[in-house]
């Protein structure tokens, strides 16, 4: 009888004791494992980096962005002041390049315009003629036969008409043996320009650059000697002398502010290159995950 009841007891405590060993899913405090924890995890973050982070890493892309774009670079470091300043710089370099740029094309139409109405190689050629008849002195093989060219015709002050009336090459080579005489009848170096080619660049800074040139205007008085100092031109001859002046120096300015507008570009480019290079090398971030309290350390390079 004893013998029956120990071995009762035992088997009893066997049983609690397996029960105890097995988990309750009522009131255990461990958590559950679902098919969604076991699936990959996607990281939001990555997906939610700016486009402009790399500008704000790589010295290199952070040069070709203010390169592109000046102040761009400067923008994505949160250099908001020096951002503003290149944008501004480059916004006010173009406007003044456009709008110079227009005025000389229009201020060169204009004073194009004058010296067509006014400017004529017939007028030229035949003062020139009478230039030698009145300086008989001057020996020149080529001015007879010009002078029998131009004798009889009369400038109509349009290019497309009197610029088909004179011979151009036999004009330079009288050109070319013509002297400077002076109001003391003193003789200078022959003319130091051949007349160029109608409607080249040369010709229409020339006609209003150059004494020699100067008889070729409608109001120009019968002198047959040039003065050193330009008394003997004639007001057309100032006038076109102004409107060309005028216009190239609207080109140059437009000039200036591409030069302008590359050095911005320049600067812009290294600036941004040398803020993302010192702030690289003086503060790097060491983030250390080993420990059980996470930690930040921040290093400067002096």
């Amino acid at each position: 009888m004893i013998r029956k009841t120990a071995i009762s007891l035992l088997l009893f405590l066997a049983m609690l004791t397996i029960g105890y060993a097995q988990p309750n899913s009522l009131n255990s405090d461990e958590p559950t494992v679902t098919i969604q924890d076991l699936q990959p995890k996607i990281n939001y973050a990555d997906q939610s980096t700016p486009f402009y982070q790399p500008i704000r890493e790589k010295p290199g892309l952070a040069l070709l962005s203010s390169a592109i774009i000046p102040g761009s670079g400067q923008a994505a470091n949160k250099k908001w002041i020096r951002a503003g300043t290149y944008l501004l710089a480059e916004a006010i370099f173009l406007g003044i390049h456009i709008k110079k740029l227009r005025d000389a094309r229009a201020q060169e139409r204009r004073y194009k315009k004058f010296a067509n109405n006014n400017w004529s190689v017939v007028t030229y050629a035949k003062w020139l003629v009478e230039y030698h008849n009145q300086n008989q002195q001057i020996s020149n093989p080529y001015i007879d036969e010009l002078a029998n060219k131009v004798t009889g015709i009369s400038a109509s002050y349009d290019p497309d008409q009197d610029w088909g009336k004179v011979d151009l090459e036999l004009l330079r080579n009288a050109e070319r043996n013509t002297p400077f005489v002076f109001p003391d009848n003193e003789y200078g170096n022959p003319f130091s320009h051949v007349l160029p080619d109608y409607g080249s660049q040369q010709y229409y800074e020339l006609i209003s650059k150059y004494y020699q040139f100067g008889p070729g205007w409608s109001d120009f008085d019968s002198k047959y000697q040039l003065a050193w100092d330009g008394a003997d031109m004639s007001s057309y001859f100032f006038r076109g002398a102004d409107l060309a002046e005028t216009f190239n120096d609207s080109y140059r300015l437009a000039g200036n502010m591409v030069s302008l507008l590359i050095l911005n570009h320049i600067v812009s480019a290294f600036d941004s290159f040398l803020t993302v290079k010192i702030k690289n090398n003086r503060l790097e971030t060491q983030t250390n995950f080993l420990t059980p309290h996470k930690s930040i350390s921040l290093k400067y390079h002096f």
